[in-house]
């Protein structure tokens, strides 16, 4: 006999459109910049988005105007696992968000991605393992971390 529906019923698990605390927050910034080392050029970037996927975690997504006409869009995103006992956003059920400051969060991997002006990828996202760390307050926004071959990534934003 196959089981129905209620059967497989995972415990904790919510209803579609009913979960609370997953969402994104998203601002235009005052002063936004980052800067991948050895590279001492810095970035400038205009929006900062904040999107919580699951409970205790966290990405931090920087956004950038693209450079040249084939670039439309450039993101770098610090993602990893709120510091204990710390949640960043308070979310409605249509997953708009408010964020709780201050928070950190200790950032595990970085990745780049860059959008044609359709909004479409320009190849997948490049990911890297890293360790590091964001602090987030109400006015200013800073991550740091440093990838397993030695790359560094920093990134600050004025809300």
């Amino acid at each position: 006999m196959v089981p129905g529906p209620a059967a497989l019923a995972v415990p904790g698990l919510t209803a579609p459109g009913a979960a609370r605390d997953f969402g994104r927050w998203q601002t235009r910034t005052s002063q936004c910049s980052w800067q991948r080392a050895p590279s001492r050029l810095r970035q400038p970037c205009r929006g900062l988005r904040l999107e919580q996927n699951l409970e205790g975690f966290l990405n931090v997504r920087f956004l950038a105007d693209g450079q040249g006409e084939s670039i439309a869009l450039e993101q770098l995103v610090f993602a990893g696992a709120l510091e204990s006992n710390q949640g960043a956003m308070r979310c409605s059920g249509d997953g708009s968000c408010t964020p709780q400051w201050p928070a950190r969060l200790v950032v595990a991997t970085v990745a780049d991605a860059s959008f044609d002006p359709r909004g479409l990828a320009m190849g997948l996202p490049r990911t890297h393992l890293a360790s590091g760390h964001c602090a987030l307050e109400r006015r200013r926004v800073v991550c740091e971390a440093r990838g397993q071959r030695g790359a560094i990534w920093i990134a600050e934003a004025e809300l």
